[in-house]
């Protein structure tokens, strides 16, 4: 018994002499446990922000798709004119070609100059496609690249090489500018005979003063 109270006491002493040793070595413990659980915890929330960004990469591809889906589905509205068997408005889907168009406007009539019309031309909202007759389109009224003639100072040669005007007409025109002091306008060659409407027509973007 009296060894009991010997080692009780003598243990009281060990604990009573090195408390502030136990002390600090449980509080360093307590932190280290404590700074372990700030990291695991720091780690997992950098795992589940990762996931949400994929997530979120996910939702925006499929919005994309949404979104193309809905534009393959979109109504656009086409004019046509012209030679096609019936013209109008018409409702197309978008993304379609001016072929389409054609078919749905029952086709090119007779007189259809096709080889001015691009069929692979995608078609845009609002769009009006015109399809001329054989020799009435821009193409065939173009006359940029004809040299045009100055009917007040060309010769009898000059003049001649002017859409059916011969030796004769060119004449003509020679005289009256020399009889009027020159030519005003080029619509005044239509007091020459000979030169009428039609023919000021044929000739009008040739000319020049």
């Amino acid at each position: 018994m009296n060894k009991i109270i010997e080692y009780s006491t003598h243990l009281k002493e060990i604990i009573d002499e090195h408390l502030y040793k136990i002390l600090i070595g449980l509080l360093l413990g307590c932190f280290s446990m404590g700074l372990f659980l700030v990291v695991a915890l720091s780690k997992q929330n950098d795992r589940n922000i990762v996931q949400n960004d994929i997530s979120t990469i996910d939702n925006t591809n499929v919005d994309s798709s949404d979104i193309e889906s809905t534009n393959s589905n979109k109504q656009i509205y086409i004019d046509v004119k012209g030679e096609v068997n019936n013209p109008g408005v018409y409702k197309m889907k978008a993304g379609s070609r001016v072929t389409d168009l054609i078919r749905n406007a029952g086709g090119f009539k007779k007189d259809a100059d096709q080889t001015a019309v691009n069929l692979a031309k995608q078609l845009a909202d609002q769009d009006m496609i015109v399809v001329y007759k054989v020799g009435q389109g821009p193409k065939a009224n173009q006359t940029d690249d004809v040299e045009k003639v100055n009917i007040n100072k060309a010769d009898s040669d000059e003049l001649q090489k002017l859409d059916r005007v011969g030796e004769k007409m060119a004449q003509k025109i020679i005289d009256y500018r020399n009889q009027h002091n020159g030519f005003h306008s080029i619509d005044e060659i239509k007091q020459i005979s000979g030169f009428g409407e039609k023919t000021f027509e044929r000739l009008k973007d040739s000319l020049t003063i």
